[in-house]
């Protein structure tokens, strides 16, 4: 096992349980414009940019389909469901005490995000976590989403590690394909959204989509929460000494 001397967290459903949301109002969306989802087909729509996830939904439902009308409506949904929320977006399980673990072991962690930095930064307050992060690479910073790996690449510059020595922690297709190609060691991190149920009658899907065994398989290795990376990283510490 080679040695991890950082860590790259992703934003949306890997610090936060923001996918949660985004689920919620995905679901919301396809009932109100007749349009088919589940949380497969919200696996392979997450972790990429604005005109990225345009572009997958364009290929998943049709190029004649308003999907630009759509992504607004869910947009509108988030914001009102984190409104009833008190502003909170809520802590994946076992965030505390990985951050804790990694103070304590002085092992560098950043954030790397596709989200803008307001967004990012209204996240970690919303959560009384602005202290935590400090190393932070957002949206802006990048040319490219993933899943082309630049913005897990500038994190790495950032924290002063090769990236085969950096362990990415993403919840996503696109994030894990990103940290596979850019040569880091990619961590799947399960986020079970079936709670939000399904909408099964509307316009067909065009594509063939990845299931999360698929995104397992495509992982280096795959926790079902943040506490497993704790285990994790101690058994990689031991091996080293």
């Amino acid at each position: 096992m080679r040695s991890i001397d950082a860590i790259i967290f992703d934003m949306d459903g890997t610090v936060f349980d923001s996918e949660r949301i985004a689920m919620v109002s995905f679901i919301r969306a396809a009932r109100h414009f007749g349009f088919q989802m589940n949380e497969l087909m919200h696996l392979n729509l997450t972790g990429c940019v604005e005109e990225d996830g345009v572009a997958r939904m364009l290929c998943m439902y049709g190029e004649d389909k308003d999907v630009r009308a759509w992504r607004a409506y869910i947009r509108e949904q988030k914001a009102s469901i984190r409104k009833a929320q008190g502003g909170r977006v809520g802590k994946r399980s076992g965030l505390l005490a990985l951050l804790s673990y990694l103070h304590e072991r002085n092992i560098p962690f950043a954030l790397a995000s596709s989200s803008t930095r307001q967004t990012i930064d209204s996240y970690l307050e919303s959560e009384y976590l602005l202290h935590e992060f400090t190393n932070i690479v957002d949206g802006s910073q990048v040319e490219r989403g993933k899943p082309d790996p630049e913005i897990f690449l500038r994190a790495a510059t950032l924290l002063g590690v090769e990236p085969e020595h950096a362990l990415v922690l993403e919840d996503g297709l696109a994030g894990i394909t990103a940290a596979n190609v850019g040569g880091f060691m990619s961590g799947f991190i399960y986020d079970d959204l079936s709670f939000a149920g399904s909408v099964d009658a509307g316009f067909p899907i065009l594509i063939d989509l990845k299931s999360v065994e698929d995104v397992r398989e495509k992982a280096d290795v795959s926790f079902d929460t943040l506490d497993d990376v704790i285990g994790f990283l101690e058994k990689a510490r031991s091996i080293r000494q």
